[in-house]
């Protein structure tokens, strides 16, 4: 944990370094597009089968990716498309890419006449003295267990997510919706992309999901932030941090901070690297008191 003397906020980043070293490094570029109209797929995960590396497509569906010698197969993933898996031994220094989409239906939602009645779950909006960041060089997702205590029925009306100040409040990051398996994120239950931006930093980020009638079940869902740490320059920042002189290690920063708090008992949430395997997430503190981000959702009750 560090202080940040300009926020006067208390903020742990991820500075983890990468699993194995880029040495030998394939460089390929180009472009993701759908196979269905040849538009471009935006935020596009480019990726290995296991998840060692990974690299984000911009809005335009454009891509440079390093590609480490240990790869032999890379990933293409994104939400409403089909996974593509692309030998590393066939690619050449500028492609395109196609992407098939998913057959998706959207289910029927009730339309009332008046506003739905709303209940709300998730972290309360309380002071949140520390923020995470993406300074890690990988791509991260942080995922809350929203629980469902008082045995509701209804759907997902809205999501919100609390970005701090600092850092770049209004880069992009990517809506994710699970099913909970066994206490921990499984399927998707977004059946496309959302991509959103904060307008600021300090403030609620809010995202109607109401239109998908995802059913808010007894045993809840999780929400999740997906950072989308694009080449972009407008969204990067430089971060130092130690001793003045030789030994300050200057960190290359992505995008926004996620505020997070303490104020669920229990909490439950979870990180993955890289489109991978989800980890639950331990308590940063030696007490043990939960820290975890503050995202919540509310659901339209229907009975």
């Amino acid at each position: 944990m560090f202080t940040y003397p300009n926020l006067r906020l208390l903020f742990t980043l991820s500075f983890i370094t990468t699993p194995f070293l880029l040495l030998a490094q394939k460089i390929i570029t180009g472009v993701i597009i759908s196979e269905a109209d040849h538009r471009p797929v935006p935020y596009a995960l480019i990726t290995e089968t296991r998840h060692r590396f990974g690299t984000y497509a911009d809005a335009e569906g454009r891509f440079s990716a390093h590609i480490p010698s240990e790869a032999d197969t890379l990933l293409i993933a994104c939400i409403g498309y089909q996974t593509r898996l692309i030998p590393v031994a066939d690619l050449t220094g500028a492609t395109v890419w196609q992407l098939r989409p998913n057959p998706t239906q959207l289910p029927e939602v009730l339309v009332r006449g008046t506003k739905p009645k709303l209940f709300t779950t998730g972290a309360i909006r309380k002071r949140s003295p520390i923020v995470w960041g993406n300074c890690s060089g990988r791509n991260i997702e942080f995922a809350l267990h929203l629980r469902n205590p008082d045995h509701l029925r209804g759907y997902l009306h809205q999501v919100r997510y609390l970005v701090a100040r600092g850092g770049v409040p209004t880069a992009p990051f990517r809506v994710r919706v699970y099913a909970c398996t066994e206490g921990a994120p499984g399927e998707d239950l977004l059946p496309e992309s959302v991509v959103t931006a904060a307008r600021r930093g300090n403030s609620w980020c809010e995202i109607d999901l109401s239109r998908y009638g995802i059913r808010f079940p007894e045993e809840g869902l999780f929400v999740a932030m997906e950072w989308l740490p694009t080449h972009e320059a407008r969204y990067r920042f430089s971060l130092s941090a130690g001793p003045s002189g030789p030994l300050r290690v200057v960190r290359e920063c992505f995008g926004q901070y996620l505020a997070f708090s303490r104020d669920l008992r229990p909490a439950s949430y979870w990180e993955r690297i890289n489109g991978g395997i989800w980890r639950r997430h331990t308590p940063f503190s030696r007490t043990g008191q939960g820290e975890h981000p503050v995202i919540q959702a509310r659901i339209a009750v229907t009975e």
